[in-house]
């Protein structure tokens, strides 16, 4: 059985791969031809060969050793418009190769001297844009000019490889005539493509990690398999975490040729390439460890395990330093001002890693949505998985984005759709359909201390999401994770939408008394929303106030949610259940609210109604709800408000079937969750005059709307309802028709289908095997 990687670079590719390389005059491949055949050697290759770029001299290195053959990577252009194409000629002599350099600045001139000699050669990654100019009229010249097309690629994603494959294969032999007579020529010698794969490895690390597989165990074997479409490839696709490393690893050997990098080359020579732990340096002495190895393995350890897998522990390595530096300054026991300086240097040393990493990962998300074009404009419909990554800040906790958040997930189960919820929790969470980070730092909120910050590292999501091939990036809130979201949709070229679910500006400025932090947050509004493809808005009055914030129009969509008709519905009334928490209650009347106790839900004119009532014997008012504002509202009024603390369950339903007034008198709702679920339980909603609560109001026939939130406002309606009872129970059932007819469940799709722009698929979708 042959098994030879048919593409991968030596130090003969030695001209620079880029700008900065250029200006650092680094190299393309430092990997000397003998240990290259060792290493191909000892993974499990049977035949070897190098395809340096445009030199075969890396090749006669090692000519002499066993089931060698020569080989190059050729660069061609097209003569129309001097688009770069690679072409692989396997199987080479000296005049071939000196033919060649005199040939190659033209494609069709070179396709035919390969021909023309029979000489084996193979395009190399079909739809890799080298310089900005490959276009459909290339790759359907690529199907007239070659039998062989590389589609396992180690540089190329896994996406890139199904569509090369997918259009290589779709044509057939009335297409390809088709073709012929549209551009006039036809160089193909038969109807069908054979393909191959190779590692396209420069930096040492990956060789062998993908290759072609055939029958035989000669040269001669391998062309002829390739001639009767006889191949299979087999091995790693390419993805930017293995590219970056490669990178990274080119950078260093081309530093280390021009510059001293001392304790620090060392330590890199260590993690790239696992040297014996039993060397020293000095290098170990300043860090106060036994060895090198084992300061990597401690840094790895320290959020992630020691792998088998190399590329693992190099991007646990870079993506630990951080907190890892962090945790050493937390663990200072007194300030030593030179050892602050050199967890600061270090840090500062290794941010640079993720500088690399993103821009690879931006470098390769554009190859991949490059190959997405090419398919849409080939078959005239979009490449799509189906998936959607589904980002929140908050999830465990009390609110109306983390109910909203359960809820979505419970019905993704239901209907087995692929969204996969993202959040950071240090909690260990079992979940196919949820994906935890744990956070690298955690503290709590200020002002809000039983809200937790969790700041998990960018580089594992970023590495998560890219891949997983998510379709689309849909944010809930505007924190951490929600950042999180926007930077790498942004980096991954991936369709960012978010949900406006909280005022977060009035917040700021309710907490601080602070306008700078109002508008610091307004700021950030701004940016979040502006750079996102679509903004999901609960309600007119927020639609409006995101147009204030200079959001596009066309950008904004106003969603409704419903309410679950069986947990919220007026057979939960339970005439006892009061005084569960107040053994006093005889029956009264209940003024209920039910959320989140903070101070931006305006809980003080809740407050100062019950103040206006307090002397009215038939009369009960009632929090439901945990949150930082309930402790000091409980010092002043627990003897005379029924506080019950959070409820969830049938517990919750029986509290709002058994009140007979909502009293909600939040401004910053940008919905108003509890008010339709107040009003499916059959009790009569009161709100203010400003924020989202009020339009699920038609004031006197559902509900009433309070004028500038005025507690004396509240008072009337409170004594009206109560004084005249055919005019509440009129109400009420006009409350209970308005929530039910809001059915949850369908909105809560009709949601989904907002933010996947339509494009969720069930679980078991899959996209196209390669092999």
């Amino acid at each position: 059985m042959i098994k030879v990687d048919l593409h991968l670079h030596s130090q003969a590719s030695n001209r620079p791969g880029g700008y900065i390389s250029e200006k650092l005059k680094i190299g393309e491949s430092y990997t000397k031809p003998k240990k290259l055949y060792e290493t191909l050697l000892n993974r499990g290759m049977t035949l070897f060969t190098i395809t340096d770029h445009d030199t075969i001299e890396g090749c006669l290195e090692i000519a002499h050793l066993p089931n060698v053959f020569i080989s190059e990577e050729i660069t061609t252009y097209f003569p129309e418009d001097r688009c770069k194409v690679h072409v692989i000629a396997i199987d080479i002599n000296q005049k071939h190769h000196d033919d060649i350099q005199h040939i190659r600045g033209n494609i069709y001139e070179l396709v035919d001297y390969l021909q023309f000699n029979n000489i084996t050669h193979i395009l190399a990654h079909p739809l890799y844009n080298m310089d900005g100019k490959l276009n459909k009229t290339h790759v359907e010249r690529f199907l007239l000019l070659f039998d062989n097309w590389e589609i396992l690629n180690g540089t190329r994603s896994k996406t890139s490889s199904i569509i090369t494959k997918k259009i290589a294969k779709s044509y057939t032999k009335k297409d390809l005539e088709d073709l012929a007579n549209k551009y006039g020529f036809f160089k193909r010698k038969r109807d069908f493509i054979s393909f191959t794969g190779g590692s396209d490895d420069h930096g040492g690390l990956d060789l062998g990690y993908g290759y072609t597989v055939a029958e035989g165990d000669s040269i001669e074997d391998l062309k002829k398999a390739i001639e009767n479409g006889q191949t299979k490839v087999e091995g790693y696709h390419g993805n930017p975490k293995r590219l970056t490393h490669m990178v990274m690893n080119i950078a260093k050997e081309g530093m280390k040729k021009r510059y001293n990098l001392g304790n620090l080359g060392y330590l890199l020579d260590t993690l790239f390439e696992q040297k014996d732990s039993s060397r020293y340096s000095f290098l170990d002495s300043i860090l106060g460890k036994s060895s090198v190895v084992t300061f990597i393995e401690n840094v790895i350890n320290f959020k992630g395990i020691v792998s088998e897998n190399p590329h693992e522990n190099i991007f646990q390595f870079f993506s630990n330093m951080l907190p890892y530096t962090l945790n050493q300054i937390k663990s200072m026991r007194s300030f030593d001002f030179d050892k602050l300086s050199a967890y600061i240097g270090r840090s500062v040393i290794f941010l640079a890693p993720y500088i690399a990493y993103l821009s690879v990962y931006k470098q390769r998300a554009d190859e991949k949505n490059i190959s997405k074009k090419f398919y849409k404009e080939f078959f005239n419909e979009e490449h799509v998985d189906g998936k959607v990554a589904y980002f929140s800040d908050t999830f465990f906790d009390i609110n109306g984005v983390a109910r909203t958040t359960q809820k979505l997930l419970d019905l993704s189960k239901e209907e087995s759709l692929n969204v996969k919820f993202i959040i950071s929790d240090n909690r260990l969470i079992e979940d196919p359909y949820i994906k935890n980070f744990k956070p690298m730092i955690s503290f709590a909120l200020p002002e809000y201390e039983n809200i937790t910050i969790n700041i998990p590292n960018l580089l594992e999501l970023l590495d998560y999401i890219e891949s997983e091939n998510f379709d689309i990036i849909y944010a809930a809130t505007p924190g951490i994770i929600g950042i999180y979201a926007l930077i790498i949709a942004k980096v991954l070229g991936i369709p960012f939408v978010s949900a406006y679910h909280t005022d977060f500006p009035e917040y700021a400025y309710r907490y601080t008394n602070e306008p700078y932090f109002k508008y610091a947050a307004e700021v950030l509004m701004k940016t979040f929303y502006g750079l996102s493809d679509r903004v999901l808005v609960p309600s007119f009055s927020y639609y409006e106030k995101l147009l204030n914030y200079g959001i596009k129009k066309d950008k904004l969509v106003i969603f409704k949610r419903g309410v679950n008709k069986d947990k919220f519905n007026p057979s939960f009334r339970d005439k006892e259940f009061w005084k569960r928490f107040d053994p006093t209650y005889r029956g009264e009347r209940v003024i209920v609210y039910i959320g989140r106790v903070a101070k931006e839900k305006d809980l003080d004119t809740f407050v100062e109604v019950f103040e206006l009532l307090k002397e009215e014997r038939n009369i009960k008012f009632a929090i439901v709800g945990d949150g930082p504002y309930k402790y000091e509202l409980e010092k002043v009024y627990k003897d005379r408000i029924i506080f019950t603390g959070f409820l969830e369950g049938e517990d919750l339903s029986k509290a709002y079937a058994s009140s007979d007034i909502f009293l909600f008198p939040s401004t910053t709702e940008t919905f108003g969750n509890v008010v339709l679920e107040a009003m499916a339980s059959g009790i009569v909603p009161l709100v203010p005059d400003k924020g989202g609560a009020k339009e699920h109001i038609k004031h006197g026939e559902n509900g009433f709307i309070i004028s500038q939130n005025n507690p004396i406002g509240y008072l009337h309606i409170i004594k009206k309802l109560l004084d005249d009872n055919m005019l509440y129970k009129d109400i009420r059932q006009k409350a209970i028709d308005y929530a039910l007819a809001l059915d949850e469940r369908s909105l809560l799709m009709d949601m989904i289908n907002l933010f996947s722009f339509g494009k969720v698929r069930s679980v078991e979708f899959s996209e196209e095997t390669l092999v």
